[in-house]
This record gives C-alpha cells, sequence and structure tokens, in this order.
C-alpha cells in the first residue's frame, strides 16, 4: 500500500535544492576505453515508431527496461558507443516504492532530480481542494541540480551509498552529489524524441572475494540480550491471535528482554498502582493514541517463561518523590529525594516479586533525567542498601543513562568520579541517538564510542535505548534501517555492548512514520489486531538478535574487507554465530573457512530469509545485504504455550 512521505522529510530535503548561481561549464575529460567491456546491450532511437507512455506524453521512444533487481547499495556504469542527442534528451530513471531519481542528459547539459510519486497529497490544490496539476500521477521533485558540460560523454556511473549519498559521474568525473534517502529496486532508459539514439553497454559487476577470520581465543563481552519496550497498552489491543503471535515474534526474534517504562508521575504515595490502566501516563506521539507509561505483571510472568529478563527504570519521578534542595553555590533546584525514590523501587521490585514471580534482573538509577552529582550518590548508595536489605542481592543497577552518547560520556565521569558508587554500579549504560547526526559519515561516530569507553573502562554496558527520532529520517527506508545496523555493529564491537535494546517492540500508531521509525513491531488493525513489523528496522535488527543468545561470548573477528563489517559470537559448546554487514558497493564472495549449518539473509528483498548451507564454506554477500551465519537454532515457542492472562 502506498504511504506518504512526512513533510519534514520534504522540508528537509527541499533545503537541498536551493537556488544557486548559474554554474560553470565544466570540460569532461577524456575518457580513457576500457580493456574490456562486458555487460548488458542497449539500444534505442533512430527512425521508427513511438509510443504512448501514461503521464509522460504519447510522443516517446520505447523505453529500454534493465532486467534487475537492484542491491540497496550499487554502482552503475553505462558505456556509450553511440550519444545522439540534437534535440531533447536521454533519461536514466532509477525506480523505487516511494520515489525515485533521474539523470537527465542532453547535448549541453546534465541534471540529477530526486522525486517523491507515492501520495495524494503531492498535487497542487486550490482552495476548494482540487486538483490543479496537469499530471497523471501525483508527484514533486524534492532536489534538482543543472550542470552545464563541454566534450563527449562516453559514460555515466551511478552510485548509491550506504552513508546516504548519492554520486553521479561522468567519464569517472564527478558531476553531482546528493543526500538521498529512498530505496530504488529498478532502473531504465527513456529518450524523449524519436531524433536521439543511444546505443552501449551496462557494465556488469563482478563480485570480489573476501575473507572472515575467526579467532576464538580472542574473547569479549558475554551476552544479556536483545529487546526492547512492549507498551501494555498495545499489547492490550492484540487479539487472541495477535497475542500468540506476539509470542512467537518475541522467541524467534530473540527479544527477550522486556525494558520497563512504567508509571512515573503518577505513581500514588501509597505504590500501590503499578499496573492500574487507568493511572497509565499517556505518552503522545503526533495525532497517534497514546503509549501509555504502565507495567503488566501477567506480560512480565509470560516473557520469564520464556527465559526472558526485565530492566525497570523511573524516567518522571512522582511529586512527592522530589525535593527543593540547595547546590554548593546556594542555588535552589528540584530533584529526586533518595530516600523516597529508593522506596518507591523498592516497592516495585517487590510487586514484581509478587505478582510476576521475581523481581527485574536490572534496575536503572533514571533514564534520560540528569541528577547533580550528589544526588545521584545518594540515589544509587541508597537503592542499593535497599535491595540488599530486602534480600534482593541479585538485583543488578546500571547507571543513569543520557539520552545521547556525548551526554552519556558527562554522566559516567560524573559517575566514575565517585569510587563508592561505581563500585555499586554493575552496567554502564545510555542512550544513542546522536548517532543521527553522523548518517552521512558513521565512522566519524566512533570516536565518541571510544571516548566513552575510555571513561567506563571494563565496567560491561547495556545499550538501553536506539532508534530514530531525528526530523530528517523519518521515511520507509532499507538504507535508513541498514545505516542503523553499522551501528548495532559498533555497539557490540567498539564498546563491548552486552545487550541491545530498541526504543519500542511494539507501539501503537496511526501516524505510519512512527511505527517505520521508532518501534519494530506495530498493530496491525487490518488483519484482525495482529502484530506485524514497522518497517524494516525488524529484519535488520532481527540480522543481529536472532542468532546471538543470551551467554554467549563475542570472540575475535578479522575482515579481508573494509566494506565488510564483522562480529562473531560462540556459545558455551562451541557453535558460533558470524554476522557479515557488507556497506560497500561491490557483491562480495566470503571466505568463512568453515561450514555453518544455517545462512540468513537480510535486503531490501529478504526478511531474515534462512536456508541450510549443507556444507558449502563460503557466502555471497551483495551489496547492502546483512548475511548472518550459525549454528545456533531459532528459539521457539514451548509446545502448548499460552501468554499469562
Amino acid at each position: 500500500m502506498s504511504t506518504a512521505v512526512p513533510p519534514v522529510v520534504l522540508a528537509s530535503l527541499a533545503l537541498l535544492a536551493a537556488a544557486a548561481p548559474a554554474a560553470e561549464v565544466v570540460q569532461l575529460p577524456q575518457w580513457r576505453p576500457l580493456a574490456k567491456i562486458e555487460g548488458t546491450r542497449f539500444a534505442r532511437g533512430g527512425p521508427g515508431k513511438t509510443v504512448a507512455i501514461w503521464g509522460r506524453g504519447a510522443d516517446n521512444v520505447e523505453p529500454f527496461y534493465f532486467d534487475e533487481w537492484l542491491p540497496a547499495l550499487f554502482e552503475r556504469t553505462l558505456v556509450f558507443d553511440t550519444l545522439e542527442l540534437p534535440e531533447g534528451g536521454m533519461r536514466w530513471v532509477f525506480t523505487g516504492d516511494l520515489g525515485g531519481f533521474t539523470v537527465w542528459v542532453d547535448k549541453d547539459r546534465l541534471a540529477l532530480y530526486q522525486r517523491f510519486y507515492d501520495s495524494f497529497g503531492l498535487y497542487d490544490f486550490d482552495a476548494d481542494g482540487n486538483v490543479q496539476a496537469r499530471q497523471r500521477m501525483p508527484e514533486k521533485r524534492i532536489v534538482e541540480e543543472s550542470q552545464p558540460y563541454a566534450g563527449p560523454i562516453r559514460s555515466l556511473t551511478v552510485i548509491l551509498r550506504h552513508d546516504l549519498t548519492l554520486v553521479v559521474l561522468a567519464n569517472d568525473q564527478e558531476i553531482f552529489r546528493q543526500h538521498c534517502l529512498f530505496d530504488v529496486q529498478r532502473h531504465q532508459l527513456q529518450l524523449t524524441t524519436r531524433r536521439c539514439r543511444i546505443e552501449g553497454t551496462l557494465l556488469s559487476e563482478t563480485p570480489e572475494r573476501a575473507t572472515v577470520t575467526l579467532h576464538p581465543d580472542e574473547t569479549h563481552q558475554t551476552m544479556m540480550g536483545f529487546g526492547g519496550i512492549t507498551t501494555p497498552m498495545a499489547y492490550r489491543q492484540l487479539s487472541p491471535e495477535g497475542k500468540q503471535r506476539w509470542w512467537k515474534y518475541v522467541s524467534e526474534y530473540n527479544l527477550l528482554i522486556q525494558r520497563e517504562y512504567p508509571i512515573g508521575s503518577r505513581l500514588d504515595a501509597a505504590m500501590d498502582n503499578w499496573d492500574v490502566p487507568k493511572d497509565a501516563l499517556p505518552h503522545y506521539y503526533g495525532d497517534n493514541f497514546p503509549n501509555s507509561e504502565i507495567s503488566d505483571f501477567d506480560y512480565i510472568r509470560t516473557i520469564r517463561k520464556l527465559g526472558g529478563k526485565v530492566w525497570f527504570e523511573f524516567w518522571r519521578l512522582p511529586e512527592w518523590a522530589d525535593q527543593t534542595w540547595k547546590d554548593s553555590r546556594g542555588r535552589t533546584h528540584t530533584v529526586a529525594d533518595p530516600d523516597k525514590y529508593a522506596a518507591a523501587m523498592l516497592s516495585y521490585v517487590k510487586t514484581s516479586q509478587e505478582k510476576a514471580g521475581a523481581p527485574p534482573d536490572v534496575v536503572g538509577i533514571q533514564n534520560e533525567v540528569i541528577q547533580p552529582g550528589e544526588i545521584w550518590r545518594q540515589m544509587t548508595l541508597k537503592l542499593r542498601a535497599g535491595l540488599d536489605a530486602a534480600g534482593f542481592r541479585n538485583v543488578q543497577i546500571h547507571m543513569a543513562d543520557a539520552s545521547n552518547l556525548a551526554q552519556g560520556i558527562h554522566s559516567a565521569r560524573t559517575f566514575t568520579s565517585m569510587p563508592e558508587v561505581w563500585d555499586k554500579i554493575d552496567y554502564c549504560a545510555a542512550h544513542m541517538y546522536d548517532f543521527q547526526e553522523f548518517f552521512t559519515h558513521p565512522d566519524d561516530f566512533d570516536a565518541r564510542l571510544a571516548e566513552w569507553k575510555d571513561v567506563v573502562g571494563k565496567k560491561p554496558m547495556l545499550s538501553t535505548e536506539l532508534c530514530i527520532n531525528n526530523t530528517a529520517y523519518q521515511l520507509q527506508s532499507y538504507r535508513i534501517a541498514f545505516i542503523m545496523g553499522e551501528l548495532y555493529q559498533k555497539n557490540l564491537t567498539l564498546v563491548d555492548a552486552s545487550a541491545i535494546a530498541y526504543c519500542w517492540g511494539l507501539l501503537n500508531v496511526e501516524q505510519p512514520s512512527y511505527g517505520w521509525t521508532r518501534g519494530l513491531f506495530v498493530v496491525d488493525e487490518q488483519h484482525a489486531m495482529v502484530p506485524k513489523p514497522g518497517s524494516n528496522q525488524l529484519r535488520v535488527f532481527g540480522a543481529y538478535s536472532r542468532r546471538i543468545k543470551e551467554g554467549m561470548t563475542r570472540i575475535g573477528c578479522k575482515s579481508s574487507s573494509p566494506d565488510l563489517l564483522t562480529c562473531a559470537f560462540t556459545d558455551k559448546d562451541g557453535k558460533e554465530t558470524v554476522v557479515l554487514q557488507n556497506r560497500g558497493t561491490r557483491a562480495l564472495v566470503v571466505d568463512l573457512g568453515r561450514s555453518f549449518r544455517w545462512q540468513e539473509a537480510v535486503s531490501p528483498y529478504r526478511e531474515n530469509a534462512t536456508v541450510e548451507l549443507r556444507g558449502r564454506t563460503e557466502v555471497l554477500v551483495n551489496p547492502g545485504e546483512i548475511v548472518t551465519v550459525s549454528d545456533v537454532p531459532l528459539n521457539t515457542l514451548p509446545s502448548g504455550f499460552e501468554p499469562a492472562d
């Protein structure tokens, strides 16, 4: 079903199309002929019939369609034997679900423009709401550049890269570079008049070879697992069939960490309404219905039946748990009251023990709230003392987690500056929303990750909340999900994360862009209230989560290709999982050195598609594809499993 592009995306991309001075003529370099030209031959134009293309006019040369489905990332080159464009011109048209882009060539000008065509809202309307546009389909250009040129064009190259960049070259010289978010799947050539004539070859792409070497003696973190926040108010919407299907997803995708988003400011002083739905604090996203902050202890009992774990921490505290506090300079602040905070935390732990049969596995100091260092000190020490005194010595504590890693580094410096506090902290923790600032240069984020690692040292890490909330990236795009995959790999290999939690596991949405970016699953009301993947985010997250299980240890893994991101894990029985993420524009034949039992592939066309390797020691990883090879079976629901009510 076609979906509308959020206006914020149109607005952010339109900035790139701001008026610019007339470009100077570019003298194209002489093209160096290739020693060998192989690929798909094409020819169009000259005397002959024309065809009608509805929406494009009645007098067109028949387009040439390339018979391939493009990978998520690619480099494609046309080499011309003939390029005659005395009038009109040639379009090289790339198309996808939401929109596409076109490279235009005429006798003295090159152009590149992106366009969306997936929404009725892209038409122009008059004051009465009537369509004014003459085109037969809704379409809107959002980025357009033009470049005069001189000299014969012998080759055109289009490159779509992992860093959300689109590049066009003529005779191997870069002409255009644009920010491009959406995916394209197919491409074609169009000539606008019969006097135009083209003939040439689309060069074939030959896979390159790479090797991956495992080093089992080099060991790193031991995994707790993967998960996110399943809001009870969304879970309550599911039909009985939907709930059964939900738990199948939770098991298969190994989403066995439930991060609680509990009642906060509406917690009463008696602390007896942890799971009362009418007291749920609404959490609003645009015009969507609330995703409320509340607990569901039946849900927790169910996830524990599957061997899952629970994390708990407050976001906002109830007013009665705050205090007015003076800092060393005499300034007053509203901060947490450590005694009342610790009492509320302990109340939840006891209630969970009573109603769910177990306390949470990990409790956090506080989510996305920065307290003065002295207050953090008291909160941590009083929480640990209260847990121990009540017999909950096995409940672990993670530090306060900031909304982004830059702030997290400052928070970590505060915690580590108090040795008696840092000693009581079992896990360091942070969100990483600032990675979105690095989508177009993702490896620059590595320096921030290294700084974090330098501050927290060997303290085990929980990556407590990841998703996309930047207004520039609210799009149903595989490539945006793919770059989040790069963040998962960095978490596992650069900061030794023991667990990764997406923001929302199941989200209640009406406006689809929130499902595309904030959550892994949404409620599908069109199919009797069952869960469905919210976007491509699930398949990419699943490339890592499905076969990296609790208790597995990361081992050394080296790739011979700089474009092949890897990580490897082993369990106590020696079963291994290796994730291979190809962020280059060339396919890679990867020599694994040994055979694995299963291969799972993630791409725009395959959602964690699984096959048996049957003794093969090499796998093909296409550009923009993630391939997981493993000896570890998927989780399955126990026979006769029923969720708790």
